[in-house]
């Protein structure tokens, strides 16, 4: 599901997919995808974020978390579960 769409950029958040927490990051007119954990944006895959995308993601965190947890409950479950 596409969560935020940006001028050179989409990211998304799929349901049923695996833990840790994460979006993804499509950037337009590349086959390039970035998976960023969530809440703390650490890099997990892929290219590193420009700065002006990252400050997207943070102004975000919250709403990005929700539709994660949202879109996949069992997996915040088993999260919370190794913690």
């Amino acid at each position: 599901m596409r969560a935020i769409k940006g001028t050179n950029f989409n990211v998304y958040v799929y349901p049923e997919d695996h833990a840790p927490p994460h979006c993804h990051i499509r950037y337009k007119g590349q086959q390039a995808e970035s998976l960023v954990g969530l809440p703390l944006l650490n890099l997990l895959a892929g290219p590193v974020p420009e700065k002006s995308i990252l400050k997207t993601l943070q102004a975000n965190t919250k709403r990005l978390m929700k539709l994660w947890e949202q879109l996949n409950p069992t997996s915040i479950n088993q999260t919370e579960e190794q913690s």
